[in-house]
């Protein structure tokens, strides 16, 4: 073979080899994730979305957007809508809210409020989603989502009253909506009024409406309980408690009806003294209206006392609550009871009570109470006392409170009768408290705890440091049996002298 030959055969298998070569040099050097075209990755994203994988498509549409910036009004109300469905609404939210500051059409605007809407019902965030929505039912009355989502709103911000009105104006317009109808009757059951959530559950079917049914079913059972308590104080005295009692409902739930029978046991832990009270009691309980419903019970007290006279004294306590609106609720009350000491049964003293209360509920985060009292001893005492509580909550999962809590009482005279007598007393604390529960709303376990802490002044007596904390677990057995164990510990104590109380208690109770 020529040389001229040879060369041009070594150029055609050169070339032939050349595509194999470069096919090995490509798979040994993979393409890095940011070089994909934005283009192909805002395909990617949109298919994801379309097989609802959420997470995946938020994702690819956020590296979209890096890697193309001048596309990010673009594509900003779908990577929106990713985050939201793939549960990081408190991502979304901000997103929602600069992509309405220049809508490039009414449709797009109206999505965006939709999404924005739902990130906001889905942080926890009702009172700021009813605008919203308020907005979208006003452009769009047929939406029936909008008109839904509105209800939700409403009574997720415990405006129960405005809920049920709106829901009932949702189910005038189209009486086979069977979610606007579930709706409509967990707001009554919120606002106390079962009677009318089930005559708005009649005929709606669904996984959703017979789990309501059940519930109220289950708040409406005969109620059995059974408690024992024990407290041990920093002045020696230990108290044993022991309560049995069943409560029947009536008028589908309007009403309870019920008895109690409370055994309490005092004494000294060096046994030098003691006293038993025995306390059968009957309560009961009505709601009028949706704005008004009495509380009350009464029963008649047998004091023992080891040394001294025996002593009987009717007990009763009632309260009267109005809610004009979905803000306000005031409570009127009445009562009349004996004290928790030796020295004060022995000489059966009992204190009569009059009060007022108002608690102002502006949204699903703040509560503001004060409250008014006056109390007239039988050993011709008088006590007048004023207490202001306002609480902010700043966390939902789990359920937190942080507030302040401001008491003042004063005194007519000083006496040395047992009861806790200063010429005036105040005290400022700070309150903590929260609800945990560890396996979701319908687990069987459930964590509370309270805690205030602060400074008191009492007048003899002067300043010392007031702590109190609390926590109760609970567990529930099965649909009808539920356990509470619960601590407090409540101490003033300092170097000039105070108080202190531990009380540990296990409560049980049973629907039939």
């Amino acid at each position: 073979m020529s040389t001229a030959a040879s060369t041009v055969l070594a150029f055609i298998v050169a070339a032939a080899a050349a595509p194999q070569c470069l096919a090995q040099v490509g798979a040994a050097v993979p393409v890095p994730a940011d070089a994909v075209a934005p283009e192909s990755l805002v395909d990617a994203a949109r298919a994801a979305a379309r097989a609802d994988r959420n997470r995946e498509a938020a994702d690819l549409f956020a590296r979209a957007i890096a890697q193309a910036p001048d596309r990010r009004r673009e594509l900003l109300q779908e990577y929106a809508d990713q985050l939201n469905y793939s549960g990081r609404s408190a991502q979304a939210a901000p997103l929602y809210r600069e992509a309405l500051q220049s809508p490039r059409s009414r449709d797009e605007r109206l999505r965006l409020l939709k999404g924005l809407g739902l990130a906001l019902l889905w942080t926890d965030q009702p009172s700021r989603a009813r605008p919203v929505f308020e907005a979208l039912v006003r452009e769009q009355p047929e939406d029936r989502d909008a008109a839904r989502n509105l209800g939700r709103a409403l009574s997720w911000s415990g405006r129960q009253r405005e809920a049920v009105a709106h829901l009932e104006s949702v189910l005038r317009a189209d009486p086979g909506d069977g979610e606007a109808r579930v709706m409509l009757a967990q707001a009554q059951a919120w606002m106390g009024r079962p009677d009318r959530a089930r005559a708005s559950l009649a005929g709606a079917g669904g996984a959703a409406a017979r789990q309501l049914a059940l519930d109220l079913d289950r708040s409406e059972a005969p109620r059995s309980a059974a408690e024992v308590q024990h407290s041990s104080q920093s002045d020696q005295l230990a108290i044993r408690s022991a309560r049995a009692g069943h409560a029947l409902a009536f008028d589908q739930g309007r009403g309870t009806a019920g008895v109690r029978l409370d055994r309490i046991e005092y004494e000294r832990e060096d046994g030098a003294d003691s006293t038993t009270v025995t306390r059968p009691m009957a309560h009961g309980r009505y709601r009028f209206s949706d704005a008004v419903e009495l509380n009350a019970e009464v029963g008649q007290e047998r004091i023992r006392a080891r040394a001294g006279a025996a002593h009987d004294a009717t007990v009763y306590a009632s309260w009267l609550t109005w809610w004009p609106n979905d803000l306000w609720r005031f409570d009127a009350s009445t009562s009349r009871g004996t004290f928790d000491n030796l020295q004060s049964l022995r000489l059966g003293i009992t204190a009569r009570q009059h009060g007022l209360s108002a608690d102002f509920t502006p949204n699903e985060r703040q509560r503001h109470t004060l409250r008014l009292a006056r109390a007239d001893y039988s050993d011709g005492n008088v006590r007048r006392d004023a207490q202001f509580e306002t609480e902010y909550r700043w966390r939902t999962h789990p359920d937190a409170w942080i507030g302040m809590r401001h008491t003042r009482f004063d005194f007519d005279r000083q006496l040395d009768h047992g009861y806790f007598n200063p010429r005036s007393f105040e005290a400022t604390q700070v309150t903590l408290r929260a609800a945990w529960r560890p396996a979701g709303p319908q687990g069987r376990w459930d964590v509370t705890a309270a805690m205030a802490a602060g400074q008191e002044h009492a007048r003899p007596g002067g300043s010392k440091p007031a702590r109190d904390g609390s926590l109760r677990v609970g567990w529930r057995a099965d649909a009808h049996t539920r356990l509470d164990a619960r601590v407090q510990r409540f101490s003033s104590l300092a170097s000039s002298g105070g108080f202190a109380r531990t009380t540990v208690g296990l409560n049980l109770e049973r629907t039939w």
